[in-house]
């Protein structure tokens, strides 16, 4: 095999993968109650990585976002999905944005980051980066408010939740180890579901674009309206007012509250097979094709990785780094028959520990498997998976300012056994 037949491997078999969890997915969205469309995307800058570029947001906001009273902002969850850096999309968590969005009253934004093997490390840590602070910086237009700001994200996207802190964290101290640029030749696009309004006077059908060249200050101030027809709410943006950070190149003002993450990866100075032998059910791990998919197309080319690297490995950092840079309040699961396991039980711990100092609310659950929530069921969805996203929500609308209670913030506990990190302390 020649070395460019050998780069291009990746990639094909990355593309099968790809088709086979859309196919995935699509069941997995048939089961009832089906999850919704979003409301509406967005195309955004890439500032941080060096390859520059654009990636989608893609928004699921609630009923009452269009009609919100005069200067109302509503919470805001950023979401990473899954699929090993390699695989996935904006709308595989539709099922999660539903309950933030019905449960905590909050939007959710999912991020569609670039995916390996055509961008390897960092680049998925940098889009989900440039995610956090373009909606920071841009919050009054989108009704969003930055001090109240939370991360979520599964397996993949769980590591880009734990990961995405800290490069903010360097941004905002000025550590110099990556940098906001001015993008060029940047189209700033809204989409939003088509409809038989669509061609109503003050919409189309159609994108909105507007080149963007640069520091485009004379744009006009965004207006917001909606139409309503029989499968969806459509949302019409005008390009938004520029901000600090397209004049300045500027990090926003913002705080984020709490993280959320589902079974993530989080040290990779573990080998797979150290990895898999944690397992008390190796039958159940991924399979070997697909975990040697993920690491060889997300960690490329593979000379040049420092696994040490916080940006890749959360649990590399310092307890000094995690303390500054981490909300509060940390919400983490694991499964018990996941390789992945071992590694999220004990930086859950270690977040917790007094050197730390946070508070870690979820725990182990117990006979699980990875992805217990993505299964291709076209029936119905799991309980414990529905339980488990409501209690991760009754914990965001108490750490956003809302009431819940100590029950709802243990409902999971209706359908499997939880070692809880809060036991423990």
């Amino acid at each position: 095999m020649s070395f460019a037949d050998a780069r291009r491997l990746p990639m094909v078999k990355a593309s099968v993968w790809r088709a086979l969890m859309a196919v995935g997915m699509k069941f997995h969205h048939f089961a009832q109650p089906k999850p919704p469309r979003p409301s509406f995307k967005t195309v955004i800058p890439s500032r941080l990585s060096p390859r520059g570029g654009t990636f989608k947001l893609v928004f699921y906001v609630p009923d009452s976002y269009h009609e919100a009273p005069e200067g109302y902002r509503y919470p805001v969850v950023v979401n990473f999905h899954g699929g090993g850096f390699t695989l996935g999309t904006g709308t595989d968590d539709a099922r999660w944005a539903s309950t933030v969005v019905n449960q905590v009253d909050a939007v959710l934004v999912s991020v569609e980051y670039r995916l390996a093997p055509e961008y390897p490390f960092s680049v998925g840590v940098e889009d989900g980066t440039d995610a956090v602070i373009y909606l920071a910086s841009h919050a009054e237009e989108l009704r969003l408010d930055p001090n109240r700001m939370a991360l979520s994200g599964f397996s993949a996207g769980g590591n880009f939740a734990f990961t995405v802190p800290l490069m903010l964290h360097d941004l905002q101290n000025d550590v110099r180890k990556r940098t906001l640029s001015e993008p060029t030749n940047l189209k700033k696009t809204i989409s939003r579901p088509h409809s038989s309004n669509s061609n109503k006077k003050g919409g189309s059908g159609h994108d909105l674009q507007r080149p963007n060249g640069g520091s485009t200050l004379e744009l006009p101030r965004p207006t917001l309206t909606t139409t309503k027809s029989s499968t969806s709410s459509i949302f019409k943006l005008t390009d938004l007012e520029p901000t600090a950070l397209e004049i300045r190149q500027e990090v926003p003002d913002l705080q984020l509250r709490a993280i959320v993450s589902f079974y993530p990866p989080t040290d990779f100075r573990q080998t797979r097979e150290e990895k898999r032998a944690t397992n008390p059910s190796p039958e159940k791990n991924l399979p070997l094709m697909l975990t040697d998919l993920f690491d060889k197309s997300y960690m490329r080319p593979l000379e040049t990785i420092d696994f040490t690297d916080p940006y890749l490995s959360p649990a590399a950092a310092s307890d000094t780094l995690l303390q500054e840079a981490y909300p509060e309040d940390i919400i983490l699961y694991t499964c018990e028959y996941d390789m992945l396991n071992a590694e999220g039980i004990a930086f859950g711990e270690r977040l917790s520990s007094p050197e730390i100092g946070k508070k870690v609310h979820g725990g182990l659950v117990k006979e699980s498997v990875h992805a217990f929530d993505k299964k291709p069921n076209p029936i119905h969805f799991p309980a414990s998976a529905d339980r488990c996203y409501a209690e991760a929500c009754a914990e965001l609308k108490r750490v956003f300012g809302g009431r819940s209670s100590f029950e709802e913030r243990r409902q999971l506990d209706k359908s499997k056994t939880v070692d809880r990190f809060e036991d423990h302390d």
